[in-house]
């Protein structure tokens, strides 16, 4: 066995050798083989978009469901299908956009730890010019937990105000003065969740006994009018999904199994009637996905359904959706979806486009009234289970 002395010298021979070999096959360095390298690029590049946005502009909402407090809003032309921006979120955000302002709004929950620790509530404010965030609003620490669901929010017809529901589980609305970025009042709402924006400052919300109970604000927020309808909604045997759209002042419920029922702009019930006929209900036909509604002011209405539904198969992706004119109360068309649908929304061109995201969690697009396939936006996220037209 060699001793340390003998096998320090083998270690120095071998390393020159390695420098010989290295000598041997290096190539010299001169101006040629490494040209000038290129200019540094410059970093925090701020782009700016044209505002208004074209009409073909979408949101779509990654719920980020395998890890929550990294959720994300992605910005897409869904003409061109390229993609224009993200804005980042947190815990079960919501979203909101007032063209008029040219701002939107990401309802959001963090924790001063990640996943726990100190709890803050807010709104964050999105120039919609470049993406930049303009405030941030304070927010009483009650925000519902909610996944994607567009009722969580919303912006009154008069664009003064953003109502935001809450639930401990004690129910509650906070009223958000836009122009002052404030909150200026809480409204206690027992045994009634959401909030659906009608006329003005007017705006409802549903009741677990089967009623709606209205509100009307005044100018600084303060309620001025309230009033509950009688229940109208049948909670044991077939209620109302929440999952609406709005034409007009009046809001359009689909209920679990197919029916469909209007509510006033004062909180009322109006028409009622089923999307189904015999034949279909006895497939098994029924509304699902995770928002299966989308309206364009003109009275359509189009609803995500799939066939052999049954109790509990409303979050199931929509193999189809059907078309009604609400005016006429009669289906227009049936569009077959290349991928089931897991929310969907309509586009508001002269040439409307239905906006769906599949469950395999791309953004198709057709054309909404014939139901031919345009194109699709991939890499939207994790989850991207909810879409928002953007005006």
């Amino acid at each position: 066995m060699k001793n340390k002395k003998e096998r320090l010298n083998d270690w120095a021979g071998g390393v020159k050798l390695c420098t010989l070999l290295l000598l041997a096959f290096s190539t010299p360095v001169n101006a040629e083989t490494f040209p000038d390298p290129l200019p540094a690029e410059p970093v925090l590049i701020s782009e700016s978009l044209d505002t208004p946005y074209p009409a073909s502009y979408a949101v779509v909402h990654d719920f980020g469901f395998g890890s929550l407090p990294d959720s994300a809003f992605s910005l897409v032309d869904t003409h061109t299908g390229r993609f224009k921006g993200m804005m980042s979120a947190g815990n079960f955000a919501t979203f909101d956009v007032s063209v008029d302002r040219q701002e939107m709004y990401v309802g959001e929950t963090y924790y001063s730890r990640g996943t726990r620790g100190d709890r803050s509530d807010l709104v964050t404010v999105y120039n919609m010019n470049n993406l930049e965030r303009l405030a941030e609003i304070e927010l009483p620490l009650k925000r519902a937990a909610i996944v994607v669901n567009k009722g969580s929010t919303g912006i009154t017809a008069s664009g003064k105000f953003m109502l935001v529901f809450n639930l401990t589980p004690a129910t509650s609305v906070s009223v958000i003065d836009l122009d002052s970025r404030k909150v200026v009042n809480e409204i206690e709402s027992p045994g009634c969740s959401l909030v659906y924006p009608t006329l003005e400052d007017d705006f409802f919300m549903l009741c677990g006994d089967g009623a709606a109970l209205f509100f009307s604000l005044d100018s600084s927020g303060q309620v001025k009018k309230q009033s509950k309808s009688k229940p109208f909604i049948d909670i044991d045997n077939d209620p109302l999904s929440e999952k609406s759209s709005k034409i007009g002042g009046t809001w359009f419920f689909v209920s679990f199994r197919g029916n469909l029922q209007t509510v006033s702009a004062g909180g009322e019930p109006l028409d009622s009637w089923s999307l189904l006929s015999n034949d279909e209900r006895s497939k098994g036909w029924r509304p699902a996905g995770w928002h299966w509604t989308a309206s364009h002011p003109d009275g359509r209405l189009w609803v995500g359904m799939t066939p052999d539904g049954y109790e509990g198969s409303h979050k199931n992706p929509a193999k189809e959706v059907w078309l009604f004119d609400t005016k006429e109360k009669t289906r227009l068309s049936r569009i077959e979806l290349n991928v089931s649908a897991m929310a969907i929304d309509v586009s508001l061109e002269d040439e409307p486009r239905l906006l769906v995201v599949n469950a395999a969690g791309a953004l198709d697009v057709y054309n909404a009234q014939t139901g031919e396939y345009q194109n699709s936006i991939l890499d939207l996220g994790a989850s991207p289970y909810q879409v928002h037209r953007l005006q």
